[in-house]
């Protein structure tokens, strides 16, 4: 019970973060996205997450 009334607390201190903060917030988020996702780092993220997901695939298969 206690543990609960924790997370519930501090799920409530971040809505009210991102309530009444939200436009310093998406300011700040939107010029990191364009610094981030340009073509050229989009095209090394996909291909990182397919090997990634593709080594995971076979160590399921092979070691489960």
């Amino acid at each position: 019970m206690k543990q609960e009334s924790i997370i519930g607390i501090i799920f409530i201190a971040l809505g009210l973060l991102f309530f009444l903060n939200n436009k310093n917030i998406s300011r700040g988020t939107a010029k990191l996205y364009q610094k981030i996702y340009t073509e050229e780092n989009l095209k090394i993220m996909f291909k990182a997450a397919g090997i990634i997901l593709f080594l995971g695939g076979i160590f399921l298969i092979y070691f489960k």
